[in-house]
């Protein structure tokens, strides 16, 4: 699965945070939102997709390359997915959270 480190912070606490996540190719995080709005940047190759909804769409997303990132606000269904892997670094205020739209895709409860 993905990897994460924690960068800056403590995101479980109310305060700023900044995580890395190192997602292996064909990896997807399910519909989700958190509580507070989140920037999603790719700091590495490979591109991330991602799209707004209750449905993960394939056909209906944006993509970021290195550089390039896109603000998720609070409380808004979104997903992500990649082809190759890609490394992506998310900051936001915590906190943190994932809250997925079909509780069934939560792999803590896996």
């Amino acid at each position: 699965g993905a990897q994460m480190a924690v960068v800056k912070g403590d995101p479980s606490k109310a305060a700023e945070f900044t995580v890395r996540i190192k997602m292996p190719a064909n990896y997807a995080v399910p519909p989700h939102h958190h509580p507070t709005d989140e920037v999603v940047r790719v700091i590495g190759d490979g591109t991330l997709s991602y799209g707004m909804g209750d449905e993960l769409d394939r056909g209906n997303v944006g993509s970021l390359t290195k550089g390039y990132h896109v603000t998720m606000a609070a409380n808004m269904n979104h997903y992500v997915f990649n082809t190759d892997p890609v490394e992506v670094q998310v900051d936001g205020m915590g906190p943190f959270q994932i809250i997925y739209v079909n509780p069934a895709d939560d792999p803590r409860k896996k």
